[in-house]
């Protein structure tokens, strides 16, 4: 059965699943489901994610080791969110091996690399896992609306791969004159996604399932802290020199990013969404291991996107900088009902070109987005772009040379399960690039050049979604771990570049 449209203001989720067969899932078939009635919104639920539901109809895959107790059998995450340490009385727990793939919570899902016993308990660390490689047989359909105040924050402070770019490295062509000051400066990560088909992951202790197999002291975060608790309060991120806040209101989900006021560079970036009854449409068919063709899963009810910026240097050339970054926040909420978690995640990346001591820049736009996007039937979907306010119109500063901005930013939904750093499940991304330039005073007795970059693109599927330095980043950290995505491509819907005014001046 579906699932029929709620208010907004209802806060608990829901999904349906349409289970394909009646064979006994992975572990003890005929169980009820563990989730289901309302949503588990204690703080270990919003932590660390629901139990997995146990019913004869779901069909897991053979391999996944199934810990009951749900997020009550949690004693704690590393800070990385790799390492999971479970109550080794939890039913379940003395089945956990090096090659399978653990299932305690939607948050602590992954093919086991590493595990040891500490004073009874179970220590694990998870690499990634496919959703089809926990998930055999499952339809997956949602029609829900987002009840946006329900959603919290979760930190995962030493998030692998969080910055792509040291803070402290200097803007390419930051002396160069004109747009291509900042042309390509502060593109989008490239990421690598699997969509569907088996996956390719296999665990190199997989052959020693008979026993626990332990390759020394399990791998904790550099930090050696822990998952912080989940918070309905917005959470700022250090990166460095930068810092990160995601935050959301009613009818609004957005980014704040600036640079710290030191060493001479100050940047401010607020990126933002304007929303209306924000609805997930899903149905996503898994058979046999397989996502069947035609899947869907779109986000509806954005209705702008809008973008501010500021920007000054006071010793021009040398202070600028440039990072790319995973924000380790994201956006949580358990789904009632369900093994699966409802995450909001960002990326952003911005670079500097600012020429000039002194040197300023400013600007701000919105633009309407009207339509769908995501995946639909197969195939990605996306949204018409409109013109509220003209980013073109605002540019302005003080600059003694050409000077400029770019950034970009990735907005992403997903339903599913995994670690923080991989989550795995339907997904739908939103990625804005933006680029002002701002002409040099000095030939303003003659005319002030400006000029605006925009590029809009749609992504989307079904399985694990994670940027190419983040995945890195998961080898180096499990060593053992063998994962291979496919290359993701990027829909656009809009590529648009303007220099004002017309003249062969400022296209020189």
């Amino acid at each position: 059965m579906s699932v029929p449209r709620r208010g907004r203001r209802v806060a608990p989720l829901a999904l349906a699943l349409l289970l394909t067969t009646t064979a006994a899932c992975g572990g003890v078939p005929g169980r009820g489901h563990e989730g289901s009635g309302p949503a588990d919104t204690s703080e270990a639920a919003l932590t660390y994610g629901t139990g997995p539901v146990r019913d004869p109809s779901i069909t897991y895959q053979p391999d996944v080791v199934i810990v009951e107790g749900g997020p009550r059998a949690i004693r704690s995450a590393s800070s990385d969110g790799l390492t999971w340490t479970i109550d080794g009385k939890a039913r379940g727990a003395q089945d956990v091996r090096p090659g399978r793939v653990l299932y305690a919570t939607s948050r602590a899902v992954g093919r086991v690399q590493e595990v040891r016993r500490v004073h009874g308990d179970v220590v694990a660390t998870l690499g990634p896992v496919e959703f089809t490689e926990v998930f055999r047989d499952a339809h997956l359909t949602l029609d829900q609306d987002i009840d946006d105040d329900a959603l919290h924050y979760l930190e995962i402070p030493d998030l692998p791969g969080a910055v792509t770019v040291p803070a402290d490295a200097p803007a390419d062509g930051a002396t160069e004159a004109g747009k291509d000051a900042v042309k390509d400066a502060a593109r989008d990560v490239p990421t690598t996604a699997r969509t569907s088909g088996r996956t390719s992951v296999r665990a190199a202790h997989s052959e020693r399932v008979g026993t626990v197999v332990a390759r020394g002291p399990v791998r904790l975060a550099a930090a050696g802290g822990t998952l912080p608790p989940a918070t309905s309060s917005s959470v700022t991120a250090e990166l460095g020199e930068w810092k990160a806040q995601p935050y959301r209101s009613p009818g609004a989900f957005g980014l704040k990013f600036d640079h710290k006021a030191a060493a001479g560079l100050k940047v401010f970036v607020d990126f933002s969404l304007k929303t209306e009854k924000l609805h997930i449409r899903s149905d996503v068919p898994i058979s046999g291991g397989r996502v069947a063709d035609g899947a869907t899963f779109a986000v509806e009810g954005i209705k702008s996107v809008a973008i501010s910026i500021a920007a000054g240097a006071a010793n021009g050339v040398i202070d600028n900088s440039k990072i790319r970054a995973e924000v380790p926040v994201q956006m949580t909420l358990p789904i009632a009902g369900t093994p699966f978690a409802f995450n909001v995640s960002w990326k952003f990346s911005v670079a500097t070109a600012l020429g000039g001591n002194n040197t300023t820049v400013t600007a701000g736009g919105e633009w309407g987005l009207d339509g769908a996007l995501g995946m639909v039937d197969g195939s990605i979907v996306t949204p018409k772009l409109s013109v509220i306010k003209s980013i073109m119109d605002s540019i302005t500063g003080i600059s003694v040379g050409v000077s400029g901005i770019a950034t970009a930013v990735e907005f992403k939904v997903q339903v599913g399960v995994g670690v923080p750093a991989a989550f795995a499940g339907p997904y739908t991304k939103l990625v804005m690039d933006f680029g002002v330039t701002n002409g040099s005073a000095l030939g303003a007795p003659l005319t002030r050049c400006v000029g605006a970059t925009l590029d809009g693109k749609v992504g989307g599927g079904v399985g694990v979604s994670v940027s190419a330095v983040a995945m890195a980043a998961l080898n180096k950290l499990l060593p053992t771990m063998k994962f291979q995505l496919q290359q993701e491509s990027l829909t656009p819907f809009v590529h648009r570049q303007q220099t004002l005014p017309d003249v062969p001046l400022c296209k020189s």
